[in-house]
């Protein structure tokens, strides 16, 4: 009988990661919060709730082997409830529910990046909206503890003036830093303790959405700030004990220094393009992870670039309501639709993956792709 993989979630990393499982001889089950969510077309067993209370919990858990996540943001019930399974059951968590205790809360993430002597930008951690605006100065950034994902929960505040301006719940404060690189590193972590990680990509962010907008591989900085930042990462991951995929974000300075913006325990939107530029993709790797499988060595085949298909009301009714896979080979494009109902504006709907000689091209030619498939987006051409 094949082993069970189980995904808390339900979205599209969910669903690479059911493709994924299945592809390697494994069954999926899912708890998803809807059962017309991404995942819950391809899982072998889906598990709806669209709270995910404690009380719904164990059906799911009885079906699985190895639990994973597709997303960070689990209460503290649901994550005490998984610790007691895996303690009395044949059951695996997997990265581990203390990392995903500590991941969750941008403000314990940091203490820790802090206490590890890993490099993370000064902050401060307030209970709501601070009494006085002495501590406060110049342009700054206030990101939501818990819960914020896609841009939400992030607010820079370029000149502070009013104690109204922040955000009133459990935040991180700091400065904002003018003039940066933003980058990230998918790095993935074995049972036994093997690490690889991927080329550093380039993070293009939607200033009004603050979102992702564009992913290029390999990052647009010098082969040492590459290594050092694929250093970095894996000497992060190798301290979090964790297993599977890793996201490590980071900022680089004007100078060429490198901060750890955050780090997210799962696998993430700056790996998709791994689908279509590496011989391996972040989704099997973190199966493979997951369910103790070795880990295929990672071959960077092309250069390539991922955008967002971001959602507005100008493309209602040309996103398909099923996960679907479009070659479009005239841009060296493939095009991954989600299959969500349509929602509000800036949702991820899919993504355009490009792969092309050098990295500009592929930026371009992944633009144009999703020009073509939305008819919307001549505005966020670069």
């Amino acid at each position: 009988m094949s082993q069970v993989l189980g995904i808390i979630g339900g979205g599209q990393l969910a669903l690479y990661l059911c493709e994924a499982a299945q592809r390697l001889g494994f069954e999926v089950s899912v708890l998803a919060d809807s059962a017309a969510a991404p995942a819950a077309q391809s899982a072998n067993r889906v598990f709806t709730t669209a709270t995910a209370a404690v009380a719904e919990l164990d059906p799911f858990i009885a079906s699985c082997d190895v639990i994973t996540f597709d997303k960070e943001a689990i209460a503290d019930d649901v994550l005490a409830r998984l610790l007691e399974c895996s303690q009395h059951q044949q059951l695996e968590i997997r990265p581990g529910v203390a990392t995903m205790c500590l991941l969750k809360d941008k403000a314990l993430q940091k203490e820790w990046l802090s206490e590890e002597g890993l490099p993370t930008l000064p902050f401060q951690v307030i209970a709501g909206r601070p009494r006085s605006l002495t501590a406060f100065s110049g342009e700054l950034v206030q990101k939501r503890r818990c819960g914020g994902y896609d841009g939400r929960g992030v607010q820079i505040l370029k000149v502070v003036e009013s104690l109204e301006q922040f955000w009133n719940v459990p935040s991180v404060v700091e400065p904002y830093l003018p003039d940066r690189k933003e980058i990230a590193v998918i790095t993935v972590r074995g049972q036994s303790g093997e690490i690889q990680s991927y080329p550093p990509v380039s993070m293009d962010f939607d200033a009004q959405l603050n979102s992702v907008r564009t992913v290029s591989m390999p990052a647009a900085i010098s082969s040492t700030l590459s290594a050092a930042a694929t250093a970095l990462a894996e000497r992060a991951v190798t301290l979090l004990q964790g297993i599977g995929v890793f996201a490590i974000e980071m900022f680089v300075s004007p100078a060429g220094e490198l901060f750890i913006n955050e780090i997210s325990p799962r696998v993430h939107n700056s790996g998709h393009l791994t689908q279509d530029a590496c011989n391996v993709s972040q989704f099997e790797q973190h199966v493979r992870a997951v369910m103790g499988l070795p880990l295929a060595a990672i071959i960077h085949e092309s250069p390539a670039a991922m955008c967002n298909i971001l959602y507005s009301q100008a493309m209602e009714g040309c996103c398909p309501d099923n996960p679907v896979k479009e070659r479009l080979p005239e841009f060296g494009a493939a095009v991954y639709w989600y299959g969500k109902a349509t929602g509000q504006a800036g949702r991820k709907m899919g993504h355009v993956n490009a792969v092309a000689p050098v990295v500009s091209d592929a930026v371009v030619a992944a633009q144009r792709a999703l020009e073509q498939v939305t008819g919307t987006y001549r505005e966020y051409i670069v």
